[in-house]
């Protein structure tokens, strides 16, 4: 079942519409729309190179697994998909310390309380002490972690794509409990992490649900339908929540694939607002707008109190964009052609661009006036973005 699932679940991310494309994605062949070539600007900012560092192999798998990288203080976290977890200066790139574990990864890492998770392919996790990247424990699960595990309260919680969550203790790596919820036979090969509010674990699910669980028992507290599956096909039946949650004060912002962008009110379940949608890469909040980028690529800023739409930009339909990261009065983004794209956050006026070595199939950082791309050859760079 784990193999079936998982090309399937690879070929819908893609981009599939029809039973001949799957077998056209088994044969090896490309089913991705073909980005149209990018129209001239004029650039409004200037894009300057710092550093950059190998911090990883040339690897095509990165394309849609949750592998951004974690800033903390001085310090850049990486994993890559070959199974290469390190710790870079984030002032010159200088490589502080290095470990190949013995698994690809395809989630992480998450950094907390003086260690680091990730998620291997073979459906465990792996507990580093973040200081010098020595292996603590391994935990074996029901299927692989798509999402990042999350570190609280002295325990690791994480979401597997066959619907279970588990948490282990942090120090032992014991299993404290564990939550089923289940998963349709054909989900996104994308997968939202577990958000902590309070001492309940908030979980999107690829049915379209989302559970509110007790961080100490695993007891599901409630649970909210966010989207719901219509169609003939499984494929149109697609509703994965794949995107995290963001949760402000009483309100938590969703999306789900082929479903909707909302806002739910925590207190009695209910929407404050929602519109019809499809999202599976992580959003971004700052002050009253959301920001986001669809699944045919279009970049859209939604007011977050009132759904009112604030701007779209569509000029980078089909170039594989990751999702939005805020870095000042700008929105980055980066794309599969190699391109970093530099936005307003104001009017979603494309201000910018700049070509890296490969691919940017993983979301940039950002620390301070500072953004930080890994690309599909493994190189990281630092850039810094100012006003010409």
């Amino acid at each position: 079942m784990q193999v079936v699932r998982m090309l399937a679940v690879l070929c819908c991310c893609v981009g599939l519409q029809a039973c001949n494309q799957v077998d056209n994605y088994i044969l090896g062949k490309d089913n991705t729309p073909k980005p149209k070539p990018l129209d001239a600007i004029v650039s409004k900012v200037n894009v300057k190179k710092v550093w950059s560092a190998s911090v990883g192999k040339k690897n095509k798998t990165h394309a849609y697994l949750k592998l951004k990288p974690v800033i903390q203080g001085t310090t850049i976290y990486t994993a890559d998909a070959s199974g290469l977890v390190q710790a870079v200066n984030k002032s010159d790139g200088r490589i502080l310390w290095s470990n190949q574990i013995k698994h690809p990864v395809v989630s992480g890492p998450t950094v907390a309380e003086g260690y680091l998770v990730v998620g291997t392919n073979s459906s465990t996790i792996i507990l580093l002490n973040q200081h010098d990247g020595r292996i603590m424990w391994e935990a074996h699960l029901s299927e692989d972690t798509l999402s990042k595990s999350v570190i609280t309260h002295h325990k690791v919680i994480v979401k597997t794509i066959d619907g279970n969550v588990y948490a282990f203790d942090l120090t032992t790596g014991k299993q404290l409990w564990m939550a089923e919820h289940g998963a349709p036979n054909l989900i996104l090969k994308a997968s939202s992490s577990p958000v902590m509010m309070g001492e309940l674990v908030l979980v999107g699910f690829s049915d379209g649900r989302l559970d509110a669980i007790d961080s100490n028992t695993g007891r599901v507290v409630w649970q909210r339908s966010i989207a719901y599956a219509t169609g003939a096909s499984d494929v149109e039946r697609l509703v994965d929540i794949d995107a995290d949650p963001i949760v402000r004060q009483d309100t938590v912002y969703l999306a789900s694939y082929q479903g909707y962008i909302g806002a739910l009110a925590l207190s009695n379940g209910q929407f404050i607002w929602n519109k019809p949608g499809s999202v599976y890469k992580d959003m971004a909040l700052e002050d009253d707008i959301l920001y986001l980028t669809d699944s045919h690529d279009v970049l859209w800023a939604f007011d977050r109190t009132s759904g009112q739409v604030k701007w779209k930009q569509a000029a980078l339909k089909a170039h594989g964009l990751t999702e939005p990261v805020l870095l000042g009065n700008y929105v980055i983004v980066g794309d599969k052609t190699g391109y970093l794209h530099v936005v307003s956050t104001q009017n979603g006026e494309l201000l910018g661009r700049q070509q890296l070595s490969a691919s940017i199939d993983i979301s940039p950082v950002v620390a301070g006036r500072t953004v930080y791309v890994i690309t599909a050859s493994g190189e990281l760079t630092a850039l810094t973005i100012n006003n010409k």
